[in-house]
């Protein structure tokens, strides 16, 4: 075989070679469409499986990585809400149930990581690492994680949000001071932002700084949109240490009224029936 002819060969090899990862990875990002797809569905066990897929057709997407997380961190919301939120669980099944959130939310972690190992630059997967060390009160990695999210924001999708989420982590160091700059800084960019301004109000209740906690408590507890159970607790108890008893117990009667089956229904039951606290009547 000539020189000319083993060439050729080669060449077609290597030309062969680059149409076929072509191919390989147009057929990852048509199975990561449908992942996104079956996302937005709520369908996440196909949802998983059309990122294995992708994953299978090209291993450095670093996107597929990123939807599975996402997927496993639905689900750990899924089941955190079926621990606090539509029944309070307790003893054994809360302690099994807490057990399979964190399992979730390790997996999630896991492939956050992956995304962020193929891409340094990649924000976004580096904000939802945030966020799960968040939900697993591993507040100093949430912190590095999110500061790392805000200095890569070509690829992340809401910086307000991931401040937000930055200044739950400081809030739960006790660094209030910077934790407010984050928050309100979150705040002065989306000025609707429940999640910015309900956390905003919980520095401000830790530093007793009670017409201020009140004022952003009630808005994000009036806020249809915001829905927050956890705001009108706070509002509650922020009511009774400035001594408004009604306005205490409006409060507390907007937090039974969301979910009365929940934790923070409980919460707002017991704490509504302390000494000098409006009595719950009324409420089973």
């Amino acid at each position: 075989m000539g020189r000319n002819t083993l060439g050729l060969l080669a060449i077609f090899a290597v030309a062969g070679c680059a149409m076929h990862d072509d191919h390989d990875t147009a057929k990852s990002a048509t199975r990561l469409d449908l992942a996104k797809d079956f996302l937005r569905k709520h369908q996440l066990e196909a949802a998983d499986t059309e990122c294995g897929r992708a994953l299978a057709f090209n291993p450095a997407n670093d996107e597929a990585y990123n939807v599975r997380g996402l997927v496993a961190m639905i689900r750990a919301l899924d089941t955190q809400r079926t621990l606090e939120i539509d029944a309070c669980l307790t003893g054994v099944d809360a302690e099994v149930t807490q057990r399979d959130l964190e399992g979730l939310l390790r997996k999630a972690d896991d492939d956050f990581s992956a995304a962020a190992r193929i891409s340094p630059e990649y924000g976004e997967a580096w904000a939802n690492r945030g966020i799960v060390h968040n939900l697993l009160d591993d507040y100093p990695a949430a912190g590095r994680y999110l500061t790392e999210a805000l200095a890569n924001p070509m690829r992340l999708d809401s910086p307000g949000l991931t401040r937000a989420h930055l200044g739950w982590a400081l809030f739960h160091q006790q660094r209030y001071v910077d934790a407010a700059k984050e928050l309100r800084q979150a705040v002065q960019f989306q000025p609707k932002m429940c999640v910015a301004t309900y956390r905003l109000a919980r520095v401000y209740f830790a530093r007793e700084e009670w017409e201020k906690s009140a004022e952003l408590f009630q808005i994000t507890s009036d806020d249809p949109a915001c829905g927050s159970q956890e705001a009108s607790l706070y509002l509650m108890k922020t009511r009774m240490q400035q001594g408004l008893v009604d306005d205490a117990r409006r409060a507390r009667d907007t937090c039974l009224h969301l979910s009365p089956r929940s934790c923070v229904a409980a919460q707002c039951r017991a704490e509504g029936r302390a000494p000098g606290a409006p009595a719950v009547a009324g409420h089973p």
